[in-house]
């Protein structure tokens, strides 16, 4: 059970990383043309999905999809059905904490040993739901996501509305599905990563002045909001994925059980 979480929120935060590849990391690499077909007549573009960025979310769709069968494992669901709301004596329960245990020790965790006791089951139940949570939380922002990307800013590029005012509003609506959903994404990776506030704030204000400047509401400094300072901003994203590599090569063997046993790590 341990190890099918451990595998599923690895996967999630994964898959989290990946969108900000897809969406930042690609875009450098594209307008600073270090990422570009050897066609000239099929080259990269940064107004539209090209093939790098389909083929990121392709690789998403198929993390997510992983991440959902280790989560909905048959052991996972069966601690969930099965931990009742008051412990009994049955040795069942006796012999779960043995085993987490056991693994606490196999993973060097002995510094928290000691807090580990029958309530850790309720959080095991409790984590497991907090688990499912993200990962829907997750897919609703992968949704919009893949929606503003590939059905709302293809169409209005296509099929233009002559109506300034509705034009306006699909466009402005647009905007805040991209913005939403990359909230979406900040919030499950502080969350998977117990960040504190401070970090929180800097994620959150980055990636809000970063959109701001690619969806040229304000155009800041004209026509150059897009073209220029939101690739220059993208390049510092690497920073963020290292931050989260060093992490999780750091914490990574103890993080699920201090999430478990109900205390925080933070970042």
């Amino acid at each position: 059970m341990l190890n099918s979480i451990r595998v599923g929120t690895l996967l999630i935060f994964i898959g989290i990383n990946m969108r900000f590849v897809t969406e930042n990391v690609f875009n450098a690499l594209v307008f600073f043309n270090i990422w570009q077909s050897g066609d000239p007549h099929l080259r990269y573009d940064i107004h539209a999905p090209s093939i790098p960025d389909m083929c990121g979310d392709v690789v998403m769709v198929i993390i997510f999809t992983a991440a959902y069968l280790f989560i909905t494992s048959p052991s996972v669901k069966r601690i969930v059905n099965d931990v009742p709301s008051r412990f009994s004596e049955d040795l069942e329960y006796p012999e779960i904490i043995r085993q987490l245990k056991d693994y606490m020790r196999a993973v060097g965790a002995l510094s928290i040993l000691y807090r580990v006791h029958l309530g850790s089951l309720r959080q095991i139940k409790n984590y497991i739901r907090w688990t499912k949570s993200i990962f829907f939380v997750c897919i609703i922002g992968f949704g919009l996501y893949l929606f503003s990307k590939y059905i709302l800013s293809i169409g209005l590029e296509i099929f233009p509305v002559e109506n300034i005012f509705i034009s306006f509003i699909l466009n402005l609506l647009n905007d805040a599905l991209k913005l939403c959903s990359c909230f979406v994404s900040i919030y499950i990776y502080c969350s998977y990563l117990s960040t504190n506030k401070i970090i929180n704030l800097i994620f959150y204000v980055f990636f809000f002045v970063r959109n701001l400047f690619a969806m040229s509401i304000m155009r800041f400094i004209g026509d150059y909001d897009l073209h220029i300072v939101t690739p220059f901003l993208d390049t510092l994203t690497p920073i963020m994925l290292i931050y989260s590599i060093i992490f999780i090569v750091m914490n990574y063997k103890t993080i699920l059980l201090y999430k478990i046993i109900g205390i925080h790590r933070k970042a």
